[in-house]
């Protein structure tokens, strides 16, 4: 009887010796084969060894546990995330042999990143890299390496998707991030590209949006991404009194925003300079009016659009044809009319202020 109690302790010794060396290894599989060898008589024989390898067992469950919260967060909870490193902390804070099975659930959490999702991996990486030290600090800390080290690629990443779903701010601010929290990074050239990129989208909707609510020539905006204004070139976005400047050259005009070198504001019109007062007799009456021919006045105001400045502030006046032999008109004949102009006209009277 004395020999079977010495056999049973001898084998458990070399029970407890396997499940020493598969903690030493990570490897909470071989923890929990290893205590399974563990029967009735061993318990009797050797209590407190079969009592410390189901402590390493159950240990080793906790941590099971700790890595599905992990991997929770890999999919965007959050909560998980939190709730998993905490429990990996309260293992390393029992006993220092836990050190490298946490650490291989650790590092089998840390393996699942980058997600697909480069969005996601900023969330993630962001809140390690904000993670507060506490227990297990040695081991844990490996995490916020690993996220400055994806970080950069993440936020590119998470940039260049919010640019396809035309999320233009928060794109802009993933960029300006990877720039400023990680200069001299392999990404920083193409992150500054598409910054530009950016903000020109950023420009372009609030450009089109003061346009589109008619508000533009009240809170001129400026979209740097616009042609140049040159002499003699570039297309004009006319805003306003829309009857004259809609017989200009279709090579003066566009409606789209993107394609504007100038933003031109056309105010109501108004009577001009006279140019030549004819009479008239009512064909009712019989009574003689002598009326008076006026130039078209247009007040405009033109913005190059690239700055979002105002280049040009007057009054155009339109000229035309004067005195037709008749002309209809409802009632009395008035004093005052505009005169009649042709394409040639308007675009005489526009050339100057547009550099044509």
């Amino acid at each position: 009887m004395v020999l079977g109690v010495a056999l049973l302790r001898f084998d458990a010794h070399g029970i407890e010796d396997a499940i020493a060396r598969a903690r030493a290894d990570g490897d909470c599989g071989a923890v929990t084969e290893a205590q399974e060898r563990v029967g009735a008589g061993h318990r009797i024989a050797a209590a407190p060894i079969a009592a410390r390898g189901d402590t390493a067992v159950d240990t080793c469950e906790r941590l099971e546990t700790a890595e599905a919260r992990l991997t929770a967060g890999l999919e965007g909870d959050q909560d998980g995330l939190a709730s998993g490193f905490r429990l990996l902390a309260s293992v390393l804070e029992e006993d220092s042999r836990n050190d490298a099975t946490a650490g291989a659930s650790l590092d089998r959490f840390l393996d699942g990143l980058p997600t697909d999702d480069a969005c996601e991996t900023v969330r993630i990486t962001d809140w390690l890299g904000d993670r507060e030290p506490g227990p297990g600090r040695q081991v844990l800390d490996r995490s916020s390496e690993t996220a400055d080290r994806l970080a950069p690629a993440a936020l590119m990443g998470c940039g260049d998707a919010l640019m396809g779903t035309r999320e233009w701010a928060q794109a802009e601010s993933r960029y300006q991030r990877l720039l400023d929290e990680y200069p001299g990074d392999s990404h920083e050239d193409r992150a500054r590209k598409a910054l530009r990129k950016a903000v020109l989208a950023l420009q372009l909707d609030e450009v089109r949006e003061l346009v589109r609510g008619n508000r533009y020539c009240e809170a001129p905006a400026k979209y740097e991404g616009a042609p140049a204004r040159r002499a003699g070139s570039g297309r004009a976005l006319f805003l306003g009194d829309g009857e004259h400047p809609g017989k200009l050259p279709g090579a003066w005009r566009t409606t789209d925003e993107a394609k504007a070198a100038l933003v031109v504001c056309v105010g109501p019109q108004d009577f001009g300079s006279a140019v030549r007062t004819c009479p008239y007799r009512s064909e009712t009456s019989g009574r003689i009016t002598d009326v008076t021919f006026h130039r078209i006045s247009l007040p405009v105001k033109v913005y190059a659009l690239c700055t979002g400045k105002r280049v040009a502030d007057r009054t155009v006046q339109i000229g035309g044809s004067t005195c037709p032999s008749l002309f209809f008109t409802y009632g009395v004949i008035p004093s005052d009319k505009y005169v009649t102009p042709s394409k040639s006209d308007i675009r005489d009277a526009f050339s100057s202020v547009l550099g044509r």
